[in-house]
């Protein structure tokens, strides 16, 4: 049949205007079209879905330190308070963020506002919401689980992109002694928290590496040093413990014993977990934490304990200053080996069981109760039942029991971690 030629050009132009207006769509509208109608073609479904670089693409150690990078050159957090700044009560804070884009490679940094009161009521709602710092803001960051600068973040929506470091905001008097400490009412710190995406085996293997170098270290600084042993004389102070054993009880000192008791294999994920925030912070690693009891760092030492540390072992060397002294991973472990011999000594002159002694010697495993609970309390238990020191207390009411609950935990939590075999 043949179209009137006056039909055919304003079918022409037609299609023209069509194919104007098809080119005008967007990548993302397009992608949502049915073709089924225009091209007789059967219907089909194209997604949007990142593509995820593969891991020999993504150097995690290096985008870690770049993010790092970013966050020490970009300005200053904000804080806001009641009252004339700085002595006012702080009332919300910014944290920055720099994340990483694996489906590109890229990092850029955001940031959001927790607000004070909301973190001073966590623990007892759980809940915790942060508002974007910049109006209009699309992506959507959430606390997973509020953990001050070591939160678990969520960027909702996008399992590609990972929050490689944090800029956190500190109270400037928590940080005397170190040399980060600003002479304003509050410091910016950067650290890198811990997040499912960085639960890497490269990343736990250089936690252990790093482990293993700065226990080594701390062996041979002793050792060079000639620290000779209070509990053993006539040998150095690092005869009495091993490195293993230091490293183990490193490890259950940071492992939750909430989420320890509920855990099913054994402690081997939580253990990772400590292995991969030594990875990823290395010499930063536990550098602002602290317990409920006022216990520091890496060795989690508190105050008290640290001084006697150092003015029983003066030939050690130990830095006089206890947060700076905590804050040296080297220096701290130092102290904790000291720790060891100092109360091994006094656990063997004050236990009366001599018999208990003469069969099992001072375990690993009194040693790390002592490290949680104290020696007299060891002394205590192991008089008054024998082998059954530890087993004698389980079942028992609280009244009754020598050890807390807590220290009875901490000792399992060792047991499982050295049952690893990690070292």
């Amino acid at each position: 049949m043949k179209i009137p030629s006056s039909k055919l050009l304003l079918l022409i132009l037609a299609l023209v205007a069509f194919s104007v207006i098809l080119a005008r769509v967007s990548p993302g509208v397009l992608n949502n079209l049915s073709y089924a109608g225009l091209f007789n073609t059967r219907e089909i479904e194209i997604k949007n879905k990142p593509t995820l670089l593969p891991p020999s693409v993504v150097n995690i150690e290096e985008e870690i330190q770049a993010g790092v990078s970013l966050l020490n050159s970009s300005p200053p957090l904000v804080y806001e308070t009641k009252g004339q700044k700085p002595t006012g009560e702080l009332v919300r804070r910014q944290i920055a963020l720099a994340i990483l884009d694996t489906s590109t490679g890229g990092i850029f940094e955001k940031r959001v506002w927790v607000d004070e009161q909301e973190i001073k009521n966590y623990k007892k709602t759980g809940v915790m919401i942060f508002e974007p710092a910049v109006l209009g803001e699309t992506l959507d960051i959430q606390p997973q689980w509020w953990n001050s600068f070591n939160t678990i973040y969520e960027i909702r929506g996008h399992p590609e992109m990972i929050v490689v470091a944090n800029k956190f905001l500190l109270q400037s008097s928590y940080l005397d002694g170190l040399p980060e400490r600003s002479k304003s009412e509050f410091t910016d710190i950067i650290y890198i928290p811990y997040s499912k995406a960085l639960h890497l085996p490269e990343v736990i293997e250089a936690g252990k590496q790093y482990l293993d170098k700065e226990v080594s270290q701390a062996f041979d600084r002793l050792e060079s040093d000639k620290v000779v042993s209070r509990s053993s004389p006539g040998e150095l102070a690092t005869a009495v413990v091993s490195q293993g054993f230091i490293k183990n009880i490193i490890l259950a000192e940071h492992i939750d014993p909430d989420s320890f008791s509920a855990a099913a294999d054994g402690g081997k994920e939580l253990t990772e977990y400590v292995l991969a925030l030594l990875g990823v912070n290395r010499d930063m690693a536990y550098r602002y934490t602290s317990s409920p009891a006022g216990a520091s760092g890496l060795a989690q030492f508190i105050k008290p304990t640290y001084q006697t540390i150092v003015s029983e072992y003066p030939d050690a060397r130990l830095v006089r200053d206890y947060n700076l002294g905590m804050a040296d991973h080297v220096n701290a472990i130092e102290a904790m080996v000291l720790f060891f011999d100092n109360y091994k000594k006094e656990i063997d002159n004050k236990v009366t069981r001599r018999d208990v002694i003469g069969q099992i010697g001072i375990t690993e495993e009194m040693l790390a109760a002592a490290y949680n609970g104290g020696p007299n309390k060891v002394v205590k238990s192991v008089n008054k039942y024998g082998l059954a020191w530890l087993s004698g207390q389980f079942n028992l009411p609280s009244a009754a029991a020598v050890f807390k609950q807590e220290t009875l935990d901490y000792v399992q939590k060792f047991v499982s971690v050295k049952n690893l075999s990690i070292f």
